[in-house]
C-alpha cells in the first residue's frame, strides 16, 4: 500500500495537556433541553445575517447540528450546498464506509480476545484476515479514486500497519481499534465542514472578515483543529499551524480588531472515578493568540500538534479492559462447574467498569454468550456505552469510549434525546427494565425514550438504528414503567396502562396483544414480568408505589388464548414484606420463578429468598446463603439479575458491576410454604 499516513492523529502531541498542574474538577451547569439544538454556537455576521455550527441537533437524524445561517428569522442548513462543493467530500464518505468495515473486525476482535477461548481466538484470526484483505482493497481502491485526497492527507498521517494478525493480543486488538480511529479521523480532516463538536465558540476577526472557530468538545474527545469559514465564498477552510493549543472545550473566543485572536479557558477531561465527581478540570495555561493571516498560534502554555485530540483514559477507555491476564475461558468454567448449590457466590471480575450503572437491569445475550448491562441515570453514569460480560471468562468488555452529556451528568431525568454525534443515545432517568433482548435480530432494543425504539448490534458494539414507537408506548416518563422481557414469540413489553405490545418477527412493527381480561398496569420500581416456558404464558407482579405492602397477587396471560387472569397464589401473606420486585426471572428445571430480593428473616434464622412456585400456585421461601448481591436491606435497586439455559445458573450485577452467580437446586434449597 502507498503511504497513506492515517495513524498520525493518534501521536500523543495532546498529551501536553495532562502535562500540565492539575486543576480543581467540577461539574458543567444544565443545559435548556427544550432548545431543539443544544451545546451549539452562534455569531452575528457583518451582512445581518446569523451563522451557527455545533451542538446536538435533538431531533436530526444524526445528532448532529452543522452550518447553518439565520436569513429573515429563519435557519437554513448550508450541509449540502457546501458539501457539493467540496472536491474532497467524496474521499471523506467513501473513507467512512471503509471505517465502519473496519469497526465491525475491531469489535469482533475485541470480543473474541475477552471471550477467552483459544479456539475461538485462532477461528476468528483466520476468518480477520480473510476480511482484512477486503479492507486493504477497498484503501487501494480508495488510493486511485482520489488521488488528490491522498495527498492532501499524506503530510498529516502515517501508514497503516499491514502487518498480518497472527495472534490476538492485547496490542494487535489496540491495533485494529486504532486503524478504525484514525480512518474516521483521516475522513475529517477530508470533510467540508469541521466535525461534529459542543461547546466550541465562534468569534468572527474583523479584519480578515473570517469566522474563527477552535477546538471542542466531541463528548467521547476533544479537539485542537482550527477552522475558518469565510462567509463571502461560504466555505470552511481547516488550518494546520505548526502548533495549537492543547484540545479542549468551553473556552472563550474574543476578536482583538488586529487581525488576531485571544483564546481564554476551556477544560479538559477529569478522568474522575468518583460518586458524583467532577468530570471536567480547567486547562489554566494562560491565554492564546491566533494570527489568522498568518496562521500562527503564540501562547504561555505547552503547544501541541493541530491534530491532536484527547480521549478519557482508565476505566473510559475501551483498552484498559484488555489488560491483566489473558482472559482464560478453560479455568472460569471450572470454578463454575464446581459451585456449590444454592449459594450466591461472587465472581469478582479483574477490571470494573465506571461509573455506577444504577438503576437498571441485566439482559442475557445467549446467540453471544454475553449479559448486556445499559444502565444509568439519576447520579449515576449517564453515558451511551453498553457493557458486555463475558460468561466464559468472567471479563467486562467497554465497547466504546465512555462519552458524557455535557451539564446533564448526575441528573434525575434530564437527559437530551435524539442521536449523539456518534449516533448513540444517551440514558433515561433511569433505564430500569425498558431495554430487553429481540431475538429474531438477535439485537438488544431499548424503548425508554418517549418517541422512538433504539436497536443495539452487540456484533458492531454499537447502536444500529431507531424506530417509532407505537402510541400506546409513547407516554410521558414512559422510562420509569415500559417493562419489557424475550419470549419465543419476540419482545414483549408491559406498559403502566396494563396494554401488551409484541414484536413477532425480525423487522416486524409492534403489535398489540388483544388481551381477554385485564392486566394491571406496570409501576416504577415495583413491577416485572417473565416468561412461563412449561405453560406457554407470561407471569406478571406488581407492587404499589411506595412503602404499601405487596399484596402477593400474580396475573398470567396464556400466549395461546390471550386470556389475562389474577392467579391468586396461596402464601401471598408471606411475601408481603418483598421490598423490590423488579427481577424475576423463571428458572425452567425447577420449575420456580425466582425473586430477586430478600425476604425479612426473623432474628436468628437465615436469609431466604422468595419463589414463586407455577405448579402449586403458591409462594415459597428458599434457603440461599453465599455472597450477598441484594444488600442489607434485601433491595438492590440496581441488580440485574438473568437465567442462563446454557450453565443453568442465575446472573446477578450490581450497580458498581460486581457480579455474582447461582447455582439453584430446588432439590436441595429447603423449600417451604409461604403464610396466606
Amino acid at each position: 500500500m502507498r503511504a497513506l499516513s492515517l495513524l498520525a492523529l493518534l501521536i500523543p502531541f495532546g498529551l501536553a495537556a495532562q502535562q500540565q498542574p492539575r486543576q480543581k474538577t467540577y461539574r458543567l451547569p444544565a443545559t435548556d433541553l427544550k432548545q431543539p439544538v443544544i451545546w451549539g454556537s452562534e455569531v452575528d455576521l457583518a451582512d445581518g445575517t446569523r451563522l451557527a455550527f455545533g451542538g446536538q441537533d435533538q431531533h436530526g437524524d444524526d445528532g448532529a447540528a452543522r452550518t447553518r445561517l439565520k436569513v429573515d428569522g429563519k435557519w437554513m442548513s448550508l450541509t449540502e450546498e457546501l458539501r457539493k462543493a467540496h472536491p474532497d467530500q467524496a474521499a471523506a464518505n467513501d473513507l467512512r464506509t471503509i471505517a465502519a468495515i473496519m469497526k465491525f473486525h475491531a469489535a469482533a476482535a475485541r470480543s473474541a480476545y475477552l471471550d477467552g477461548d483459544p479456539v475461538h481466538r485462532r477461528e476468528f484470526v483466520k476468518r480477520f484476515e480473510e476480511g482484512l484483505i477486503l479492507v486493504r482493497l477497498d484503501l487501494r481502491l480508495w488510493e486511485k479514486r482520489h488521488e488528490k485526497a491522498v495527498a492532501r492527507a499524506a503530510d498529516r498521517l502515517k501508514k497503516i500497519d499491514d502487518t498480518p494478525i497472527q495472534e490476538l493480543t492485547p496490542k494487535t486488538v489496540a491495533r485494529l481499534a486504532a486503524t478504525e480511529r484514525a480512518l474516521r479521523e483521516a475522513a475529517d480532516l477530508l470533510d467540508a465542514e469541521p466535525s461534529p463538536r459542543a461547546l466550541s465558540p465562534l468569534v468572527v476577526e474583523p479584519k480578515t472578515g473570517l469566522v474563527v472557530l477552535f477546538g471542542g468538545d466531541h463528548l467521547d474527545y476533544l479537539t485542537a483543529d482550527t477552522w475558518v469559514y469565510d462567509p463571502k465564498a461560504k466555505r470552511w477552510t481547516q488550518r494546520f499551524p505548526e502548533a495549537a493549543p492543547p484540545p479542549r472545550a468551553n473556552h472563550a473566543l474574543k476578536a482583538n480588531g488586529d487581525g488576531t485572536v485571544t483564546l481564554t479557558g476551556g477544560y479538559t477531561y477529569s478522568n474522575s472515578t468518583d460518586y458524583l465527581g467532577g468530570q471536567y478540570q480547567d486547562h489554566g495555561d494562560g491565554p492564546w493568540t491566533y494570527d489568522v493571516a498568518a496562521n500562527r498560534w503564540t501562547g504561555t502554555g505547552t503547544a501541541g500538534s493541530p491534530t491532536a485530540r484527547t480521549y478519557r483514559t482508565g476505566p473510559y477507555d475501551p483498552a484498559y479492559f484488555l489488560g491483566g491476564d489473558k482472559p482464560d475461558a478453560a479455568a472460569f468454567q471450572k470454578v463454575l462447574a464446581a459451585l456449590p448449590a444454592n449459594a450466591w457466590r461472587a465472581t469478582k471480575p479483574p477490571l470494573l467498569p465506571q461509573l455506577n450503572r444504577d438503576w437498571g437491569t441485566a439482559i442475557l445475550d445467549p446467540d453471544r454468550d454475553l449479559i448486556l448491562r445499559w444502565s444509568g441515570g439519576h447520579s449515576a453514569h449517564g453515558g451511551t456505552d453498553v457493557l458486555h460480560y463475558h460468561l466464559a471468562s468472567n471479563r467486562w468488555e467497554l465497547p466504546c469510549p465512555v462519552e458524557f452529556p455535557l451539564g446533564q451528568l448526575y441528573a434525575n431525568t434530564d437527559y437530551p434525546d435524539g442521536w449523539n454525534f456518534n449516533r448513540r443515545p444517551w440514558v433515561t432517568g433511569h433505564t430500569y427494565q425498558n431495554y430487553g433482548y429481540e431475538p429474531f435480530s438477535k439485537s438488544m432494543l431499548f424503548l425508554g425514550r418517549h418517541r422512538h425504539a433504539y436497536r443495539y448490534d452487540p456484533d458492531v458494539a454499537d447502536w444500529a438504528d431507531r424506530a417509532e414507537k407505537p402510541a400506546g408506548m409513547v407516554y410521558d416518563s414512559c422510562f420509569y414503567t415500559l417493562t419489557t422481557t424475550t419470549t419465543p414469540h419476540g419482545l414483549v413489553c408491559w406498559t403502566q396502562a396494563g396494554r401488551l405490545f409484541h414484536l413477532p418477527a425480525k423487522d416486524a412493527a409492534w403489535q398489540e396483544v388483544k388481551l381477554d381480561g385485564k392486566l394491571p398496569g406496570a409501576v416504577v420500581d415495583n413491577s416485572t414480568l417473565t416468561w412461563d416456558a412449561k405453560r406457554e404464558r407470561l407471569l406478571f407482579i406488581v407492587k404499589p408505589y411506595g412503602k404499601a405492602p405487596f399484596t402477593g397477587e400474580v396475573w398470567a396471560v396464556d400466549w395461546k388464548t390471550k386470556a389475562a387472569t389474577a392467579l391468586n397464589p396461596k402464601g401471598k401473606a408471606g411475601v408481603a414484606e418483598l421490598p423490590y420486585l423488579c427481577q424475576w426471572r423463571y428458572h425452567p428445571d425447577a420449575d420456580l420463578v425466582v425473586a430477586g430480593a430478600w425476604l425479612d428473616p426473623a432474628p436468628d434464622k437465615p436469609r431466604r429468598m422468595a419463589a414463586y412456585d407455577p405448579a402449586g400456585n403458591r409462594w415459597v421461601s428458599l434457603a440461599v446463603g453465599g455472597d450477598d448481591p441484594f444488600g442489607k436491606t434485601g433491595r438492590n435497586v440496581s441488580l440485574g439479575m438473568a437465567y442462563d439455559p446454557k450453565r443453568k445458573l442465575f446472573w446477578a450485577v450490581d450497580a458498581r458491576s460486581q457480579v455474582f452467580v447461582l447455582r439453584l437446586d430446588a432439590a436441595t434449597a429447603d423449600v417451604g410454604a409461604l403464610a396466606d
